[in-house]
């Protein structure tokens, strides 16, 4: 029984270390210079919400089964056009510092998985790297389509972070955009803004 109750030991403090780091990451707010960054320009934040320290983790879908992504701090941002409207629908999060590698896998294969179920007109996933970030993104092909026009997953490694951003389409007569290439250069210049946000450049 002795090694028994070693290994539990072990296994309690390895636990215990875990919860510290990971209190000692939220306390820390690394997220909150680059939430400070959004908005400038073309946008406004808005509806700034920090996770509840309660929340930790956060289940996404692959084609082999749900997998879970930690999650030790966190913000939900709007990003709003001139004309008021949401744009923008951005989560950014910093995973647990030991599973922030196993937490990127996870989303890369949550990406694969909303790729592989594309239809014939729309584009394939499609990956790029900005300096430190990694980038993954899905784009519709028009303004007809159905939710977000554009789903990014965002990785900064040497942060543990990884920002999700969800771009919306508009409607009214007030709308940002009107045509498929006017989305598509606003939608460039709000994900160059994150990006840049997460690189730690600013705007």
């Amino acid at each position: 029984m002795a090694p028994l109750h070693g290994f539990k030991a072990a296994l309690f403090c390895a636990l215990l270390a875990g919860s510290a780091s990971s209190m000692a990451q939220r306390e820390a707010d690394a997220l909150a210079p680059v939430v400070q960054c959004f908005g400038g320009g073309k946008f406004a934040a808005k509806e700034v919400n920090r996770l509840p320290e309660a929340v930790k983790a956060r289940s996404v879908e692959t084609l082999t089964g749900p997998k879970s992504v930690s999650m030790v701090d966190g913000y939900r941002v709007i990003l709003t056009t001139a004309q008021g409207k949401p744009f923008v629908n951005l989560k950014i999060e910093q995973s647990a510092a030991a599973q922030a590698a196993s937490d990127r896998e996870a989303v890369v294969a949550q990406m694969e998985a909303f790729s592989s179920k594309r239809t014939p007109d729309q584009q394939p996933l499609a990956r790029s790297v900005h300096g430190d970030v990694e980038v993954l993104a899905l784009h519709q092909p028009s303004l007809d389509g159905r939710g977000p026009l554009s789903f990014y997953s965002m990785f900064v490694p040497v942060k543990s972070m990884i920002a999700t951003m969800y771009v919306l389409n508009q409607d009214g007569s007030d709308r940002a955009f009107s045509t498929f290439a006017q989305y598509e250069q606003l939608r460039d210049e709000a994900a160059g803004l994150v990006l840049r946000c997460l690189a730690g450049s600013g705007a």
